[in-house]
């Protein structure tokens, strides 16, 4: 891969997005007809990787937070799993903010060259070196499909009562690489 021609983009109303298929129809359809929308609703922030003539990857965030009622309002299983993360002073929250990875995806073309776990890597180091509201995790509702991938990257899963979904709630303790 070119590094020397590739761009980080923050996809703008009039952003141009280049040509791309990852292979999943969903999140194609995504990034050419919701993105741009999803943007100016103030619901998420896509940001697009490109090289001259096609779209390579992306990626969007979006607010979250690790609660309780994640693990059925259950506070007790909601400390045992995350609580090892938590700071011990501040005992008495029920939930700790989150910045989620609403969707990634990496053109078929780029699959097998690291270009996730760049963007993986780049998520981690943007929210620790230059957190600008405060968030504790990433969390990740994870395709079936990518649960090797996000696990690779150090995610862990929340919960166990969504085994059987198509998606899995997936977390990362932040403060792991601080």
């Amino acid at each position: 891969m070119d590094f020397e021609n590739i761009k980080l983009i923050r996809l703008q109303p009039d952003t141009e997005i280049l040509p791309f298929d990852c292979g999943d129809t969903d999140l194609n359809g995504f990034l050419f007809d919701d993105a741009k929308k999803y943007a100016n609703d103030l619901i998420e922030v896509t940001y697009i990787i490109q090289d001259k003539e096609n779209t390579l990857a992306y990626f969007n965030y979006l607010n979250d937070k690790i609660s309780h009622t994640d693990l059925d309002g259950n506070l007790a299983k909601f400390i045992e799993r995350v609580g090892v993360y938590l700071p011990k002073e501040k005992g008495g929250h029920k939930s700790y903010p989150a910045v989620k990875i609403g969707r990634l995806a990496v053109s078929k073309d780029c699959q097998i060259g690291g270009l996730g776990k760049m963007i993986i890597d780049y998520t981690k180091g943007n929210f620790t070196k230059n957190n600008k509201t405060g968030c504790k995790f990433i969390t990740v509702d994870a395709y079936r499909k990518s649960l090797g991938f996000y696990e690779k990257m150090g995610f862990q899963y929340l919960s166990s009562k969504d085994k059987k979904s198509d998606t899995r709630l997936m977390y990362y303790n932040l403060e792991a690489i601080s």
